[in-house]
């Protein structure tokens, strides 16, 4: 947890930008310590990110990220960075998808993606247990992550819905999907790359997309070593 400071972080937005907040977009924290978003006040709107110090800015001034510091804009700070982010995820609230393995990656990942399935395949067949932070491609993803989100089970939801199945039993009536944040999750994760599926281990590598054998040997050699979350 950490103490935002919104009328702050708004004139530093407005200073950096030379514009006022446009009218109905608002700020506000994101789970990461020191980063904000900017929301365009509409559901499912793109949203832009910046850094309480305006040294990092996501989606602002260009697609992507903008690091001012030439300290920090390079790989091995990158991955220190990731592990960073990764160890802020709350991962109680997102999908623990329990197999015989403990948990050994956090994927961002859509039922409508089709190397979501593709890796949803290799998953089943090596037994590995992941967290699933549920989004979508189309709107239509979104729906069936919502549902998968607020379902009973949502475990065996996910496995459903990946299957091509449909999804059984009641949504909880309290709960309600945090769209917002678990597309923050995929654009930090990601590195500003929201492309389905993000594969982010215990360690801290990663893999985008899942289309070759690497991603699948790079998994096993994962479970082999015994480099997972604590579930």
């Amino acid at each position: 947890m950490w103490e935002p400071d919104l009328p702050r972080a708004k004139s530093a937005f407005e200073k950096e930008t030379r514009v006022p907040l446009r009218a109905g977009h608002y700020i506000e924290p994101t789970l990461f310590k020191g980063f904000y978003a900017v929301r365009t006040g509409q559901a499912g709107g793109p949203s832009a990110y910046f850094r309480e110090d305006m040294g990092w800015l996501g989606n602002i001034k260009s697609p992507g990220w903008v690091i001012q510091s030439p300290a920090e804009d390079n790989p091995a700070y990158k991955h220190t960075w990731l592990r960073q982010q990764l160890a802020q995820i709350p991962l109680e609230q997102l999908v623990l998808v329990k197999r015989s393995t403990p948990p050994v990656a956090v994927i961002w990942s859509a039922p409508d993606c089709p190397y979501c399935r593709k890796l949803e395949k290799t998953l089943e067949q090596e037994n590995a247990s992941v967290y699933v932070v549920p989004v979508g491609v189309a709107e239509n993803g979104f729906r069936q992550a919502a549902r998968v989100y607020c379902a009973d089970d949502p475990s065996q939801a996910w496995r459903k819905v990946m299957q091509g199945s449909e999804i059984n039993g009641r949504a909880k009536t309290s709960c309600q999907y945090p769209r917002d944040m678990l597309n923050d999750i995929g654009f930090f994760l990601g590195m500003g790359r929201m492309a389905t599926p993000i594969v982010v281990f215990a360690d801290g590598s990663t893999v985008i997309g899942w289309n070759d054998q690497n991603a699948w040997m790079l998994l096993r050699k994962k479970i082999s070593e015994q480099i997972f979350f604590n579930d």
